[in-house]
């Protein structure tokens, strides 16, 4: 699990704190691209490596009826599974995080 922090000028969020985790692949040109949006905008997540951390693909499988579907993205209580920028955005939005 890696954790991304808010851009420069914001303040700092704990891990714990940070409202959006995202599970996905390295590999993954979605994830990546989910990635940097969170990044360009300043929205601090935890990302969840699902090759490499026990239990996160799991997890994801669990909340999809088994499929493990990269990205999936918890945003608050809300699970997005391979969401267009314009349906996390509107997520983000309803959380209060953007």
């Amino acid at each position: 699990m890696t954790y991304s922090q808010k851009r420069p000028g914001r303040p700092a969020v704990e891990v714990r704190d940070a409202p959006v985790e995202v599970y996905g692949t390295q590999w993954c040109a979605n994830t990546q691209g989910v990635r940097r949006f969170l990044d360009r905008e300043g929205v601090p997540y935890v990302y969840h490596d699902m090759e490499r951390e026990a239990g996160a693909a799991e997890r994801v499988m669990w909340w999809t009826g088994g499929d493990a579907s990269h990205p999936t993205i918890q945003v608050g209580g809300e699970i997005l599974v391979e969401p267009s920028l314009a349906e996390l955005r509107s997520a983000l939005a309803r959380e209060g995080v953007m």
